[in-house]
């Protein structure tokens, strides 16, 4: 979100985009706190990775298309583990080995 309180957030949705951007993974970054993004924000809300109180855990969130990837959380360990382009569900024929786009 564009207006998120959490210095914490905003970092780790900002990283997440550098990470995408430098590998050069087509993706649709969207704010779910803008005017006009209720359906989005529903479906996220619907379908994101659920806290013991049962809200979502904090974004950023990760889905190709309708499919549910895992939370920023998720999305760090795959990009520590060198797993990031199956996280993302991507081909890995399409990249090399350093994850940018062949």
């Amino acid at each position: 979100s564009g207006i998120s309180a959490s210095k914490e957030v905003k970092k780790k949705q900002q990283r997440a985009l550098m990470i995408l951007q430098s590998i050069k993974v087509p993706f649709k970054s969207i704010d779910i706190t803008e005017p006009g993004q209720e359906e989005a924000r529903d479906f996220m809300r619907e379908h994101c990775k659920k806290t013991d109180a049962g809200g979502c855990t904090p974004p950023p969130h990760f889905f190709s298309g309708n499919d549910y990837l895992g939370d920023y959380d998720d999305f760090d360990q795959a990009t520590e583990e060198d797993k990031l382009i199956t996280f993302l569900k991507l081909d890995p024929a399409e990249y090399n080995l350093n994850g940018s786009r062949r």
